[in-house]
């Protein structure tokens, strides 16, 4: 079976951190700009690593994603689990196929593009007008009648540039509170997140099958 390799990375971050130092050196009790630099280095490391325990984006950032490519859907046939605690998906799931793009790091705030790659390596934007945007759950759909362009390279030939996350001023307060525990537990010499910052994360923890 091929499996379509993807990947996303983060290309602009141009926004403001989730906490601020001076509410968070509130929250820590700390008088005085002695520790303010490894309070913000902290406030950066707990945000991202609450983005990756959520699979969620947290600021606002411009992502892009890459996928091999398009394939035939198979409707809802089922990959077989290999063993126990092995996910099982839909072929079109897994090999980037059917009528849907599922992309990494939701929620969206909109698609900039959605550019592809022939056999002679020349780039084309997919018109947005033939496929529509879930924001919240970060789907890319086809319009009903519309196909994906066909007769691409064989890597990397599907690009799609995004920008999504709740933003520092939307992020939703248990996010917050769990990002502020977690800089708490480092400024303490703590290791690791407590489980009462992952139970105030809990409710919001994408569970998508293959954990994009």
């Amino acid at each position: 079976m091929r499996y379509n390799r993807k990947s996303v990375s983060v290309s602009a971050s141009a926004d403001s951190p989730a906490v601020s130092l001076s509410d968070m050196k509130t929250f820590l009790r700390v008088d005085g700009s002695g520790d303010d630099d490894i309070i913000t280095a902290y406030i950066a490391t707990a945000t991202e690593a609450v983005k990756q325990y959520l699979r969620q984006a947290i600021l606002t950032e411009t992502f892009v994603f890459k996928a091999d490519g398009f394939t035939e859907g198979y409707g809802d046939d089922r990959l077989l689990a290999l063993g126990p605690g092995v996910h099982t998906a839909s072929r079109p799931y897994v090999l980037g196929g059917g009528e849907t793009l599922d992309l990494p790091f939701p929620p969206l705030q909109s698609v900039t593009s959605v550019v592809t790659y022939d056999r002679a390596n020349s780039a084309s934007t997919y018109s947005a007008d033939n496929y529509e945007v879930d924001l919240t759950s970060g789907r890319i759909y086809l319009d009903e009648g519309e196909t994906w362009p066909s007769d691409l390279r064989a890597q990397d030939a599907v690009e799609v540039t995004y920008v999504a996350g709740y933003g520092s001023g939307s992020i939703p307060t248990p996010i917050l509170e769990a990002i502020r525990m977690y800089v708490q537990s480092m400024y303490e010499g703590c290791a690791g997140m407590s489980d009462q910052a992952k139970a105030l994360l809990a409710p919001y923890r994408r569970a998508d099958e293959l954990a994009w």
